[in-house]
């Protein structure tokens, strides 16, 4: 009898779900926040990236957000701010970080890395609501929707060199069971011909926290967070099926 508790218990721990790195991460915020649901299209004239972490200690993290990568052109020296812009200012860094200072400048093209099983861990929280903060240009107010923590690890023992980004796109099982690409919105993007000369280094076991926000609709669906070369595991998620047809391109997962 005793032998065969012992071979339970011996069974049962080697089943107990691996702890992830991301398990003791607190990120920070206000309970009492109201927070929408992001409707298609209604993040066009808004700021704000996902990003809301880079680094390694990451024993409590406040959900504020980098507005973008690029650092702001400087001011014209003449320039005298008024006090209700020092005031909107002031109001900003209850949401977003002052600058990210991470970027760097090649004077020839860089030959970036990409994300892979081999060189990151994703993790992603999908039952863990919180807020993503956006600016809105045209009415200067701040939009707070729902979104969920996706978190990356580099585990290649190396610097990856990357390049900047904003958001990562949601990748959908379509009914060609195929892996699609979707985005909130079917906005036309410029490209900017310098992007290959901008870069990044993610440190070894460093970590990005990020946020996507949930989409919403009657229907199911299985969905994965998309990062270029690699994707993390499926989960579910309630979608609204003409998100699919609204999209500018079609794009598959290989």
């Amino acid at each position: 009898m005793n032998k065969f508790l012992l071979i339970l218990i011996v069974f049962l721990i080697s089943c107990k779900e691996e702890k992830s790195f991301a398990d003791d991460i607190v990120l920070s915020f206000p309970k009492d926040e109201k927070l929408t649901f992001q409707k298609f299209n209604e993040g066009i004239g808004e700021s704000g990236s996902g990003i809301i972490y880079i680094g390694k200690d990451t024993t409590k993290i406040d959900v504020k957000y980098s507005k973008s990568m690029i650092a702001p052109p400087e001011p014209n020296p003449n320039y005298i701010i008024s006090a209700n812009e020092l005031q909107r200012e002031k109001e900003l860094l209850k949401y977003f970080h002052p600058t990210f200072d991470r970027i760097k400048f090649s004077e020839t093209p860089i030959d970036f890395d990409s994300f892979s099983n081999r060189n990151v861990k994703i993790e992603i929280k999908i039952q863990d609501t919180i807020p993503k903060y956006a600016y809105n240009y045209e009415t200067g107010g701040i939009k707070k929707y729902k979104a969920f923590p996706v978190f990356i690890k580099n585990i290649s023992g190396r610097k990856l060199c990357l390049s900047e980004f904003k958001n990562f796109p949601l990748a959908v099982l379509n009914d060609k069971n195929k892996w699609q690409t979707i985005w909130n919105d079917n906005a036309f993007i410029c490209g900017d011909s310098r992007w290959q000369y901008r870069y990044w280094e993610l440190n070894p076991d460093e970590i990005i926290v990020v946020s996507v926000n949930y989409l919403t609709g009657k229907s199911q669906g299985k969905f994965k967070i998309w990062t270029g070369s690699s994707s993390s595991d499926e989960f579910t998620m309630n979608y609204d099926k003409q998100i699919i047809k609204n999209q500018r391109h079609y794009f598959e997962l290989k």
